[in-house]
């Protein structure tokens, strides 16, 4: 932005809309360090402005914060997150422990959510629970 011919070369500043001071600051400590402290919606937010600003590390740095805590109650929402950034390790560890859960899948706190904003995840999760259970018969 800064070395082609846009308005943030010429004024010498870029302006980041929609995003907490908080984020902003891990963002920048990110971009000197690449590294900064993380919880769960600081990973989110900092993932989102890595794919947005195309840093390259910094996408993968929090996908593995995310992998490192996952577990059955974060599973959907992260699955529905990893879906929407593209971050395929992400979603297939979020699946794995999906498939791990499936009889309590309607109990999951995200589970009606996803049933009304995107219910093609919950067809393609429904989808690979038949396969699993298909290869196992299979395997007898």
């Amino acid at each position: 932005m800064l070395d082609s011919d846009m308005l943030e070369s010429r004024s010498g500043t870029i302006k980041i809309a929609n995003v907490s001071y908080e984020t902003l600051q891990a963002f920048v400590d990110y971009l000197y360090t690449a590294e900064t402290c993380l919880d769960d919606q600081m990973a989110g937010e900092l993932l989102a402005l890595g794919e947005k600003y195309q840093v390259k590390n910094l996408k993968p740095y929090c996908e593995k914060f995310f992998i490192s805590n996952l577990n059955w109650d974060k599973s959907l929402k992260l699955f529905a997150f990893a879906n929407k950034h593209n971050c395929e390790q992400l979603r297939s560890a979020s699946l794995d422990v999906i498939m791990n859960h499936m009889p309590d899948l309607t109990q999951n706190d995200y589970y009606d959510e996803l049933v009304q904003n995107n219910p093609l995840l919950l067809l393609e999760i429904y989808e690979k629970s038949m396969f699993k259970g298909i290869a196992t018969i299979d395997n007898f």
